[in-house]
């Protein structure tokens, strides 16, 4: 069971990245089809819209296989999850959580682990500090009215992701490589704590009942019943039309 949670859960992480990457390259080429030379007439006026229901529908119906592949996988994870046994000390999920454990009963850290704490801390710091530094760059063109000024909504909204986005992608690629830093990092500690010897024992986690583990599973179910039976409804295509006016009329993309 431990095995086939591994699986499920890099075959999702694969799946969102893969959907979040055709999103992204279906919102670009939206924006690239729709100033491309071509869509101008000789005066310089549009023939189609940049953005419309039909163009952005089109667009996400392409990209169903991929909702419905993600979608699937992760009801299969919730299912493996809560059907799987509990493993012992499970709680403690994350490093950084079962390195606090660890600390709590040691007195005082060797110098090799007080040294990996302070490495961890400075790859944070440096991540705070390219954040604080991309916060910068972008509030500059967020608080110039001047780059607001036009009526081209679609060459502003543009210029918006070409010069905001960036510094965005750079942060969130900052932060998630301090925190895939931070868990390895946390990892070494670990084992290196592990080979001290302990001044107090922690009380054995309790393992979940086997009756919550059922009610999971059955609200699992239930949620993922009532999902399908929305979509076969209807209700698929109706949150996709409301999503689609919301950006065309009240955002006014359109």
């Amino acid at each position: 069971m431990t095995a086939l949670r591994k699986i499920l859960k890099i075959l999702l992480t694969v799946g969102i990245l893969a959907l979040c990457a055709a999103l992204c390259f279906q919102a670009a080429d939206i924006y690239r089809v729709g100033n491309a030379p071509e869509n101008f007439s000789a005066p310089g006026v549009r023939i189609e819209p940049v953005y419309s229901r039909q163009i952005a529908g089109d667009r996400l119906t392409a990209l169903l296989p991929l909702f419905w592949t993600a979608g699937i996988l992760a009801a299969a994870g919730l299912i493996v999850e809560a059907a799987g046994k509990p493993e012992k000390g499970r709680a403690l999920r994350f490093p950084e959580d079962v390195l606090r454990g660890m600390k709590s009963r040691i007195s005082e850290l060797p110098g090799e682990a007080q040294r990996e704490e302070r490495r961890r801390k400075a790859v944070y710091l440096a991540a705070l500090a390219v954040s604080a530094v991309c916060l910068i760059l972008s509030l500059w063109f967020l608080l110039d009215g001047r780059n607001f000024a036009g009526t081209d909504l679609e060459h502003t909204v543009g210029q918006l992701l070409l010069r905001v986005g960036p510094w965005v992608a750079l942060s969130l690629a900052a932060w998630s490589a301090a925190v895939v830093y931070g868990g390895r990092s946390a990892e070494r500690e670990i084992a290196l704590l592990k080979t001290l010897p302990r001044e107090k024992e922690a009380p054995p986690a309790k393992e979940p009942g086997r009756g919550r583990t059922y009610l999971r599973l059955a609200l699992y179910a239930l949620g993922i019943v009532l999902v399908a039976a929305g979509a076969a409804n209807g209700g698929l295509r109706d949150v996709l039309v409301k999503a689609i006016n919301i950006c065309t009329e009240c955002i006014g993309l359109g």
